[in-house]
């Protein structure tokens, strides 16, 4: 769809959305980014990745990408509590190579890759170069990130930990990684912010999940607007 098409629409589904959460919607898009993304290989434990795609939209992280291979995941509405309408899900095809075709997705993209472990001997999350855009796998929770990740991550990370456990939960290394890294994001000269298109089609796309039958009223403004929009 081109862009005055979306413009136009997005300007008439805002008739039909408080001031209030067309205030809010405009607040979370100054905050929303894409230089940084999460990528959860093979979650066999859906609630868990519920809970980082949760994490994902409260630290203003727009994309989560999500690799099937023994596992299928479906999200948990009890537990994302409505952050499956603000973030983008990526979610590949239940496969064997399903994370080589991720990974493959992302250096296309210009992503840096980046692997999380418990190994204390790799890079603290603390001292991580987030200067280039940057894709963070969480690999399964008993296992951690499979062969092919670990080959084909630039680098990897963990998160400093002082106690005889050896790992967080993964909801809750998202979480702790996410606070440190939009931190650092938010207090840098990095320009992380979404593009202006990107802005305007995602308040197009959030307007259609929250404006009642906007699907009909999608398709009823274009029947009356048609050959005013296409001239």
């Amino acid at each position: 769809m081109d862009r005055e098409k979306v413009r136009q629409l997005t300007t008439m589904l805002e008739a039909y959305v408080t001031e209030n959460k067309i205030r809010l919607i405009d607040q979370v898009l100054a905050k929303r980014t894409r230089h940084l993304t999460v990528v959860l290989e093979d979650i066999y434990h859906a609630q868990n990745a519920s809970a980082v795609m949760r994490t994902c939209d409260c630290f203003g992280i727009q994309d989560l990408y999500v690799t099937q291979n023994l596992h299928d995941y479906n999200v948990n509405p009890n537990v994302v509590r409505g952050a499956s309408k603000w973030t983008t899900l990526h979610k590949y095809e239940r496969e064997e190579d399903s994370i080589n075709k991720c990974i493959a997705d992302l250096k296309k993209k210009k992503y840096r890759i980046v692997g999380t472990t418990p190994n204390p001997e790799s890079a603290s999350i603390h001292t991580l170069n987030i200067e280039e855009r940057t894709a963070v796998i969480f690999g399964t929770e008993k296992q951690g990130l499979s062969d092919y990740a670990k080959a084909n991550v630039d680098e990897l990370i963990h998160i400093p930990m002082h106690g005889f456990t050896e790992s967080f939960n993964i909801s809750v290394s998202a979480a702790l990684i996410l606070n440190e890294l939009t931190s650092r994001l938010h207090n840098s000269e990095i320009d992380w912010r979404l593009t202006q298109e990107e802005k305007e089609d995602l308040k197009f796309e959030w307007y259609q999940n929250i404006v009642k039958r906007s699907d009909l009223l999608i398709n009823i403004f274009l029947k009356e607007h048609s050959e005013k929009i296409d001239g």
